[in-house]
């Protein structure tokens, strides 16, 4: 019965078709349960997508979903999102990856996180794909508590890697944060994976960085969200910079009326755009943040109307940069069983671009959690879900 169930719901997802249009493509790929695309890269000849993918084991009985585990997943397409190829890592362990950048040798890097199997507290774990992901290296950094790795840029020793972490190291008196509360991890690695230094910051209560970024100044800049001034009720925004030492110079709460959470970010020429999600009386919407150069002078925010249905929930996930000075902005439309992926064009202060939005729905729910642009093409990843299973998804198409 449970082998019937997921062949339908393989069949209903995939009947959604893989061409959306005359120049639209839309792919799925995975197995039955829980496949999600977190992550996309451009590379030579096409694109790389990480996310989660679930092994599902099957005995004489059927399907056996307890049984099942989910994996680390790295799938390279052709520019059409034809699968080449699909590298599900690390064996011994559940895991997932966050974010996948690619080099120009070809290599690419993800990071993520593996669960251990004793304690079930989660390490950060990093991948180094060869060029065709023909091989890989990879490291699991193992520490007290529970890490994850969000996010990774290229430095020019290595990589730094922005994580999330439960344990209080180093903190003294009053003022520090207590054990099981998040902080920011910043972790620099070399080329080959080793640590080199790593440095934990925030507020007492719970940080978590969601998005890192070389900034204005060679400083690196993390943006995420806090719950530090629990006056609001909910959380805030904050912006943090550090310099190449991992030594914040220089860590701000931006604090809204309503409970907001930080997605992305991009450098702009006069500051930092910030996209994110305000909730107010149960409604979701997007928002965006104008952050100045200097990040300790006032920030401005403002919502996100894409449509003439105001009322109409929506969330943001993802933003990247578009034509000359534009935006991309991607998530999620509706909410629950009724969600559609959306992705829409903005302006450069962060205001939606009238005529370029897309919706794309059908059988399930449905979202996107990354974007990127080449040329014109819009290039979105994501999951498409009915019930308690979901494919890895990727969206191609031009407004």
């Amino acid at each position: 019965m449970k082998t019937k169930l997921i062949i339908a719901v393989l069949a209903i997802l995939l009947w959604s078709c893989e061409k959306i249009g005359d120049s639209e493509i839309l792919r799925f790929y995975g197995d039955a349960y829980e496949d999600i695309g977190y992550s996309v890269a451009k590379t030579s000849g096409g694109y790389l997508i990480a996310g989660q993918y679930t092994r599902i084991y099957r005995d004489s009985t059927g399907v056996r979903i307890d049984s099942s585990e989910k994996k680390m997943i790295v799938i390279r397409t052709d520019i059409n999102g034809l699968e080449i190829r699909r590298n599900v890592l690390n064996e011994e362990s559940a895991s997932s990856g966050a974010k996948i950048i690619a080099m120009d040798d070809g290599t690419a890097i993800v990071v993520g996180h593996v669960v251990d199997p004793v304690s079930l507290e989660k390490d950060i774990y990093v991948v180094k794909l060869a060029p065709e992901g023909e091989g890989y290296t990879e490291k699991i950094f193992r520490w007290e508590g529970n890490q994850y790795a969000n996010d990774v840029i290229k430095t020019e020793g290595g990589y730094l890697i922005l994580g999330t972490t439960d344990v209080a190291r180093g903190y003294t008196g009053d003022t520090g944060n207590k054990k099981g509360n998040k902080d920011i991890l910043l972790l620099s690695i070399s080329e080959s994976l080793d640590s080199i230094t790593s440095n934990q910051t925030g507020y007492p209560g719970n940080d978590e960085g969601i998005v890192l970024k070389e900034g204005h100044g060679g400083k690196f800049i993390v943006v995420g969200t806090t719950d530090v001034n629990s006056s609001t009720g909910g959380n805030d925004i904050f912006i943090m910079s550090d310099n190449q030492d991992l030594n914040s110079t220089a860590i701000k709460p931006i604090a809204g009326p309503d409970d907001e959470s930080a997605s992305d970010f991009e450098v702009v020429a006069d500051g930092y755009l910030i996209a994110g999600t305000a909730v107010k009386s149960g409604l979701s919407r997007g928002f965006a943040w104008k952050v100045p150069q200097d990040i300790s002078a006032t920030a401005s925010g403002h919502d996100i109307f894409i449509d003439a249905a105001p009322h109409k929930s929506f969330t943001i996930t993802s933003i990247c940069k578009f034509r000359t000075n534009s935006f991309l902005m991607a998530g999620q439309y509706g909410s629950g069983s009724t969600g559609d992926m959306l992705i829409f064009a903005t302006d450069s202060k962060g205001y939606f671009t009238e005529g370029e939005a897309k919706v794309a729905g059908g059988t399930g729910s449905q979202a996107a959690y990354d974007v990127i642009a080449d040329g014109e093409d819009v290039i979105a990843v994501g999951k498409n879900s009915y019930e308690n299973n979901s494919l890895i998804t990727l969206m191609k198409f031009r407004f």
